[in-house]
């Protein structure tokens, strides 16, 4: 019987790493949608960018260049919030009103969230692109988001971000992490819709937002969510490219996954990340397979080990345990080498993964995780 639990627990926690990646692949090739094209549209649909930045000084300037680069045929409204900053953010946005771009200046931080829920309201524009401040915008990334929304079903569309100059060591376990949700994210879009956005870049049709509670703190989850509920879909577009810094320090990445972990257990504890009963079953399997299992399998882990440990004496679970051991003593390997080799980094980087899932969940639940998180000095 042991066993068997143990057995059940084990395809539980390998399921949404390993089983589900291959079932999405074969899933896309026997019931893809039929996507509408999405070549050039005869008329742009009006759009406004909103940047909310807190003291980001050293990259203001650069993003503002970028945004005034954009090649996007239709009217594009530029809007940065400087959200409390102590810096010379607002300073910086200011001097570039006279070039179009609008600046509100806000004298004590609030945290994103609070500001998106009284801006986007009081815009007009068809389209809404919420934008990181430290994310460069290939020229025709907006282009290309809005170029989606051709589609009626359509209601969110995510950009592809590529991470740059991260720390050595996270090179190349980010870099494989990244190509395998970019893979999901499209296989999802395809299948139905991806559950959830890129913060740093995805735009919403105006008249699908709807407010957050002021303290949410992954609204990337939570606003793509709520437009699903009202039965669109959120999809991925890989040709919408950007570039943001990746992390500077394992620390750095850690707090980052704790954070959003955090995000994600206020969601499920308020049901804001959670879909409708009503939603197409080809999403409650996106939903359940690449977000659920996902968020639930540090827990689902220590089940498998203390399954392990009380079958100790089965054959099974002397493998189980084994596994667990090499698994662990090659990510030692790679905190103690700092070697840049998949061999030791791969496995390191799911373990950090998995221990900041699990801390961050019980952040989360505790209420322990504030919106107004410590910004990184980038």
């Amino acid at each position: 019987m042991n066993e068997i639990t143990l057995f059940l627990f084990l395809v539980l926690f390998i399921y949404p790493y390993v089983i589900y990646p291959g079932l999405l692949f074969f899933s896309v090739r026997l019931f893809r949608r039929t996507e509408l094209a999405t070549s050039e549209p005869e008329a742009y649909p009006s759009a406004a960018m909103v940047i909310c930045a807190l003291n980001e000084e050293k990259v203001i300037d650069q993003k503002l260049e970028n945004c005034l680069k954009s090649e996007y045929p239709g009217r594009l409204r530029i809007i940065v919030v400087s959200d409390g900053s102590t810096d010379r953010t607002a300073t910086v946005a200011r001097s570039y009103v006279p070039s179009g771009i609008e600046m509100i200046e806000q004298k004590k931080r609030r945290g994103k969230i609070a500001n998106l829920n009284e801006v986007i309201p009081q815009l007009k524009e068809d389209i809404v692109i919420l934008s990181d401040a430290n994310v460069m915008y290939r020229a025709d990334a907006v282009k290309r988001l809005a170029a989606r929304f051709q589609d009626p079903s359509v209601g969110c569309v995510s950009g592809k971000v590529v991470l740059t100059d991260s720390a050595t060591e996270l090179d190349g376990p980010t870099g494989q992490y990244y190509a395998l949700e970019w893979f999901l994210q499209e296989a999802s879009s395809m299948f139905y819709s991806m559950a959830g956005a890129d913060g740093a870049m995805y735009a919403v049709r105006r008249d699908l937002f709807r407010p957050c509670p002021n303290d949410t703190i992954i609204e990337d989850f939570v606003i793509p969510m709520g437009i699903i509920r009202q039965g669109k879909r959120v999809v991925h577009e890989s040709e919408a490219v950007g570039w943001e810094r990746g992390p500077a320090t394992m620390r750095e990445e850690f707090r980052r996954k704790v954070r959003i972990a955090a995000g994600v257990a206020q969601g499920l504890v308020r049901g804001n990340v959670c879909p409708p009963l009503t939603a197409p079953l080809r999403f409650w399997f996106i939903f359940l397979s690449h977000k659920l299992l996902r968020w639930l399998s540090p827990f689902v882990g220590l089940a498998v080990l203390c399954c392990a440990l009380l079958a100790i004496h089965e054959r099974g679970a002397q493998l189980v345990l084994g596994g667990i051991a090499i698994l662990l003593m090659l990510g030692l390997g790679q905190l103690v080498t700092k070697w840049g080799n998949p061999v030791v980094s791969a496995p390191f980087y799911f373990l950090m993964g998995q221990v900041a899932l699990g801390w961050g969940l019980l952040k989360g639940l505790l209420g322990q995780q504030t919106v107004l998180w410590a910004k990184e000095n980038r």
